[in-house]
């Protein structure tokens, strides 16, 4: 079973939509953890739902051939061995200025953070040095490296990366390109803006360094 994790922003979306057009049923899509949400509400859901994975192991591997969605990764390690985990990585500067930019876009918005954006007038900046933002891609691992993960991709090398996929995993998905915004509508973000978000996501960018490494031994050795 692949195990796929979306981190929001580093084309997740576009892969979503290509398991669904490719496995229909057989997709399991798990969106409803909110691993960015650091509440005892949400911690005590997280732990249910993990629960709930743990107990119903056997029936999700008979029944699913993936899962993606917005999870840490480490919720589905009671699946076993036949569990193979997958997840994009995105250079981190540039995941969240398109990170805040969605959320500018949308000014009715649930979510926290947005309304946040709006009403303290935040700049990307602000973003990026949250909590929730500067160990971001930690968080969804989960605690697992990405040595644990059979497939890691590069937001950046889409095309290739889905190639990669199909090597590593056996699955074979449409080339799609979902939920992106051309960033010249915004206006262009002032340097010390920049050098806020750069420094705020330095956890993320060694993470990211070695998804890149990953990314080129997988395709040093299945391409």
């Amino acid at each position: 079973m692949i195990v796929s994790v979306h981190i929001p922003k580093a084309a997740g979306t576009s892969l979503r939509i290509a398991l669904e057009r490719r496995l229909g049923r057989r997709l399991l899509l798990d969106y409803n953890d909110r691993p960015l949400r650091r509440t005892p509400k949400f911690e005590a859901r997280r732990a249910r739902r993990a629960a709930a994975v743990r107990a119903k192991a056997d029936r999700l591997l008979r029944r699913y051939r993936a899962v993606h969605g917005h999870f840490a990764a480490s919720k589905y390690l009671p699946l076993g061995p036949q569990a193979r985990f997958a997840v994009f990585l995105r250079e981190p500067v540039a995941r969240t200025l398109s990170h805040y930019r969605h959320w500018r876009r949308m000014p009715d918005a649930p979510n926290p953070i947005a309304r946040r954006i709006f009403k303290q007038k935040l700049g990307p900046g602000d973003l990026a040095e949250m909590p929730e933002y500067r160990w971001i891609y930690a968080d969804f691992l989960g605690g697992m490296t990405l040595d644990d993960f059979a497939f890691v991709g590069i937001a950046e090398e889409y095309e290739t990366s889905l190639e990669l996929f199909r090597a590593v995993l056996g699955l074979d998905l449409p080339v799609l390109r979902e939920n992106t915004a051309d960033a010249s509508e915004d206006t262009e973000f002032p340097p010390d803006e920049i050098a806020r978000v750069k420094a705020a996501q330095a956890g993320n960018s060694v993470l990211y360094d070695h998804a890149r490494r990953r990314f080129d031994e997988l395709c040093s050795k299945f391409l």
